[in-house]
């Protein structure tokens, strides 16, 4: 009965620990892309782009 519950306990660990990392990629990710339109924000094009989504 003991490593039943140990491996119940090694289970929920398991996929807390996956959980945790997957809540970190997600933060990571959104700091990123916000960053990034941050940098990109106000900047103005180099080339004329009228006409380029026909």
């Amino acid at each position: 009965m003991a490593t039943a519950d140990r491996e119940g306990k090694s289970q929920r660990l398991f996929w807390a620990l996956i959980l945790a990392l997957l809540v970190s990629y997600a933060g990571i990710k959104t700091y990123h892309v916000m960053l990034a339109l941050q940098v990109y924000d106000g900047q103005p094009l180099q080339v004329d782009t009228s006409g380029a989504a026909k």
